[in-house]
């Protein structure tokens, strides 16, 4: 029967597997601290306006239960580059009875995900004509980004046998095959991660990483669309072996029941059972269709668009504001009520 990991061997995992994070060279908003942003917000009681609290604590944020969408966090201007030098990893360890592997989930904050840019290339005759890129702001924006990438450890070897990668909402899990054949390794046995430019999406290499692929119509004209995620080497980077804090092992938290001396308590800081939103409520994308397929026929470069073109461009445009309007700028969902926190991937 598979034990779960002590403490001692979860640090000594992270110590040896870590991932890097490796940042967009020309990334805007960077990875910052829980704490760091905490000093840059006010703590929002939509119910009582005057128990709002100005640069709160973590201790001083609400907790469970929850009660609807009373409580948010409303940011500074300034905070939204975020501040990669109080950065760190906040590791939390999944792992249930029975289950012979330990999800090591490496937690990254940003104070704001910036703007979605697409690829559009108009089809003559299924073919493409022209292609284009097209900055999408404000779509996409939102007020704090939580993702991860978690290294699975064999509970009985303590090797990483996988690794699982956040992506738009997205989980992909890459095999010890697909780890070997697709990720770079520094020191032999750090996995590098790329975080793309202004969603931080995570990947395993360098390049555009196209996401989000949809073609419309194509015959006599179309669009074919795709979202860019671009990586890249020469930014900075976050060594997650390094710079992290271990917020949450459940088994754990209650180590009376265990005669290991070497199980030592995990106890969760107080921002993990923070249910609330990491950003504002109630916000919106001013953006329409119209002014949307504008953008789209400029970015293809055509000076007289033929008409025919006029129906998937106003196609993709009321797409793509029902894409993104879904994930507005309000802030991100506190990552202990994520499906991955709890291992639904």
């Amino acid at each position: 029967m598979s034990q779960p990991l002590t403490r001692f061997a979860i640090e000594a995992a992270i110590s040896k597997y870590g991932p890097v994070l490796q940042i967009h060279p020309y990334e805007t908003y960077n990875p910052c601290s829980v704490e760091w942003f905490l000093s840059h917000c006010t703590l929002i009681d939509s119910k009582s306006p005057f128990h709002n609290i100005v640069h709160p604590t973590q201790t001083q944020l609400p907790h469970t239960p929850k009660e609807g969408t009373r409580y948010y966090l409303k940011i500074e201007e300034a905070v939204k580059p975020g501040d990669i030098s109080t950065a760190k990893a906040y590791v939390n360890a999944f792992w249930v009875p029975e289950q012979t592997y330990t999800d090591l989930q490496f937690w990254f904050f940003s104070a704001y995900n910036g703007h979605g840019t697409a690829l559009f290339s108009s089809l003559l005759l299924n073919k493409l004509a022209h292609t284009g890129t097209i900055d999408l702001s404000p779509l996409g924006e939102h007020v704090g980004d939580w993702e991860y990438a978690a290294i699975r450890i064999d509970n009985n070897t303590q090797d990483m046998i996988g690794i699982m990668l956040s992506a738009h909402g997205k989980n992909i899990f890459y095999d010890k095959a697909a780890v070997e054949k697709q990720f770079k390794l520094t020191k032999d046995t750090h996995p590098v991660i790329y975080s793309s430019l202004n969603g931080h999406a995570n990947f395993p290499s360098t390049g555009p990483n196209y996401t989000e692929h949809r073609r419309i119509l194509g015959t006599p004209v179309g669009l074919d669309f795709n979202l860019l995620n671009s990586t890249a080497d020469g930014g900075k980077s976050l060594d997650c072996s390094q710079y992290y804090e271990l917020v949450n092992a459940p088994w754990l938290k209650d180590i009376s029941k265990y005669a290991d001396s070497v199980k030592l308590k995990v106890v969760s800081p107080a921002w993990v059972s923070y249910p609330y939103r990491w950003g504002p409520e109630g916000t919106a994308i001013h953006m329409d269709a119209k002014t949307l397929g504008n953008f789209l026929v400029a970015a293809l470069g055509e000076k007289e668009a033929d008409p025919l073109l006029n129906t998937p461009v106003v196609l993709a445009a009321s797409w793509l504001l029902h894409v993104f309007v879904t994930a507005d700028i309000n802030g991100a969902g506190a990552p202990s009520g994520q499906g991955p926190w709890s291992g639904h991937y």
